[in-house]
């Protein structure tokens, strides 16, 4: 996808990460992921005043709850479950998660439960979900586990646009998450993991298939005129095999959304290695 995201893959690999997040959520180390994660947003937040997203402590996961989730892992990696019977599985799974949304989909064990269950639960189940979690997903993007959660409720409602009927019901998760996300644009836009999901999104609303949009995003560039230097990116009309159906009204208004409530730090932002990188998007997009 890009060298500056080579963090967010690595992180899927990696044991142990829920004991050194909650030590790091406390005291220096805490400032220092912050200052990673976040690129320019914070300095931007301390120079002009901002009032923008701050990070959220995540409460524990109660006991029952995560037996419950790893019960349900167990059941899935058995390969005793027909597709059928999963997708029930996973809508029920679904429905315990109201509420706690941020808390399952920022667990780094939980998160993978949870990502099988985005993939395997049907469209209403899926909205459902997202319907409750809209005013937490952009803390839930620009978490290291969350991060994925948001990748895969993205990818999964790209994989529902084959069957027309539900394009209606897609068309209206989207339009909630691109107004939330334009409301924290700077917050999202300026976070490593942030930066990928508001990517995929803007991709999503193009008609980019997700599983194949690795040629139409450039990579991190490692200095501003490189990044500031936008590509030519084939068209809809000059390749239809990378494309699916998109929702251009949508793209224009997150668009310009984003742009809008960011405009006071375009200068900054352009220059910032993650936002940067969305600002690109959002111009070729619109092309």
């Amino acid at each position: 996808m890009g060298e500056e995201y080579d963090s967010y893959e690595q992180g899927k690999s990696k044991k142990g990460m829920r004991k050194k997040s909650k030590k790091e959520s406390f005291g220096s180390n805490r400032d220092n992921r912050q200052k990673s994660e976040r690129g320019m947003g914070k300095a931007l937040n301390h120079d002009n005043n901002l009032a923008t997203q701050t990070f959220r402590i995540r409460k524990q996961v109660d006991p029952e709850t995560a037996q419950y989730f790893s019960e349900i892992a167990n059941l899935f990696e058995s390969n005793e479950v027909d597709l059928d019977e999963r997708s029930v599985i996973c809508g029920n799974a679904l429905e315990e998660t109201r509420g706690k949304e941020f808390e399952l989909a920022t667990d780094y064990i939980i998160s993978h439960t949870l990502q099988s269950l985005l993939e395997g639960c049907d469209i209403d189940n899926l909205c459902g979900f997202l319907q409750s979690c809209v005013k937490d997903f952009p803390s839930i993007a620009m978490d290291r586990s969350g991060s994925h959660v948001a990748e895969t409720a993205l990818k999964s409602l790209a994989s529902h646009l084959q069957h027309q009927e539900v394009h209606p019901l897609v068309e209206e998760a989207l339009n909630m998450i691109c107004k939330v996300i334009a409301a924290n644009s700077v917050d999202v836009m300026c976070n490593c993991y942030g930066s990928h999901v508001l990517r995929s999104l803007l991709c999503l609303c193009k008609g980019v298939q997700l599983d194949k949009y690795g040629y139409y995003l450039s990579k991190a560039a490692t200095n501003p005129a490189e990044r500031l230097n936008l590509k030519t990116f084939p068209s809809k009309e000059d390749d239809t095999t990378n494309f699916q159906p998109g929702f251009p009204n949508l793209l224009k208004f997150v668009v310009s959304e984003m742009l809008k409530n960011a405009r006071k730090f375009i200068k900054i932002l352009q220059v910032d290695l993650f936002s940067s990188l969305v600002l690109q998007a959002c111009f070729t997009d619109l092309t």
